[in-house]
């Protein structure tokens, strides 16, 4: 005697809230951007949310100053305010860094310890990181035949 299969059972899927409800999760930030000078660096401060669906935006703006700067080219991305930075973003860093040394210049990330964007960046990246934008003037080097800045860095910490 054959058996017929039974169908599986019918699962209840939750419709979508209708469009006139009240959202209850929280909006996340979006990424602002700001742009401005601290001494001879480019300073551009980032808050809010460095991920997935805000790193194309942040990626032209970073592009789009580095085309612009002057030269030599000393960029500095404050990251300082950002809330959440993913993958995406912390890729974006990466890039960023390749973008700046293939136009000669210097890149510096300012990520205060135990933040979001201090913890997302790579072992590459840490070098480039500073606490605050008072320790960016230690790391240009005002004469060519001056020490790298980690060097300067070093020894001015013993």
């Amino acid at each position: 005697m054959l058996v017929r299969p039974t169908p599986p059972p019918l699962e209840a899927t939750p419709s979508p809230p209708p469009a006139s409800a009240p959202s209850t999760a929280p909006r996340p930030q979006a990424l602002r951007m700001r742009t401005g000078r601290h001494g001879r660096h480019t300073l551009l401060t980032m808050s809010g949310r460095l991920t997935a669906d805000t790193v194309v935006t942040a990626e032209a703006q970073i592009l789009t100053t580095i085309v612009l700067s002057t030269t030599p080219l000393h960029l500095a991305l404050d990251l300082s305010r950002l809330e959440v930075v993913d993958l995406h973003g912390a890729h974006l860093l990466t890039k960023t860094h390749f973008a700046v040394r293939a136009a000669r210049g210097t890149l510096h990330l300012i990520a205060p310890p135990h933040t979001p964007a201090r913890s997302a960046l790579s072992r590459y990246l840490l070098p480039h990181a500073v606490q605050h934008h008072h320790d960016l003037p230690l790391l240009t080097p005002s004469d060519p035949r001056s020490p790298s800045p980690l060097a300067a860095l070093a020894g001015a910490e013993r």
